[in-house]
């Protein structure tokens, strides 16, 4: 039973961490420069440059989420670490869609955030428990999501970055937290 319940954790974190492939995105390999060290890898995106450990697990490389008239509205990469069943999605909303995102967010009073800098760059967060997976079944154990919506150099569109990790799980916690203070401005 607890190997189910293990099993069930790591599909629903496969699928919320964007394992599926929706209509209308296409897989697209360029815009990405890789690097490793001893224990992580140097992946330069979107104006930034993150480090991840590298026992993350590489689900989707550049997933781009297009509308009917052909217009790219997100870019999605997600890692996932199996050991502390957590997943990490690096979502960027190029241009005008990024912008209003991040006012939405910004301006909405009625969502509790807290508005910092990562890398010089204004970010905020949200944190939000969830129960259910993306189908809407009950989860065997509560997640936690972190969301930051950081803006882009020269605010060329928003870096939404989004990790779930298991309830009180202070391992992956230091991972993320970790995570967050690597990341750099490309010059």
């Amino acid at each position: 039973m607890k190997a189910l319940s293990i099993l069930l954790l790591i599909l629903s974190l496969n699928y919320s961490c964007g394992n599926n492939k929706n209509i209308g995105q296409e897989k697209q390999s360029n815009n990405t420069a890789v690097k490793t060290d001893e224990s992580r890898k140097i992946v330069k995106k979107y104006g930034f440059q993150f480090s991840i450990p590298k026992n993350w697990q590489n689900q989707e490389t550049d997933l781009k989420a297009i509308d009917l008239k052909g217009q790219i509205k997100s870019i999605e990469t997600s890692y996932v670490d199996v050991n502390l069943q957590s997943c990490i999605k690096l979502i960027f909303h190029p241009d005008k869609a990024g912008l209003t995102l991040y006012n939405y967010y910004n301006e909405n009073k009625s969502i509790k955030s807290k508005h910092f800098n990562i890398a010089g760059q204004p970010a905020i967060m949200i944190d939000e428990q969830l129960t259910r997976d993306g189908k809407g079944h009950i989860l065997p154990k509560p997640l936690i999501r972190h969301k930051i919506y950081l803006l882009s150099p020269n605010h060329k569109g928003l870096l939404e970055i989004v990790y779930n990790l298991p309830k009180n799980n202070i391992k992956a916690k230091q991972v993320f937290e970790h995570f967050i203070q690597k990341i750099r401005l490309i010059k």
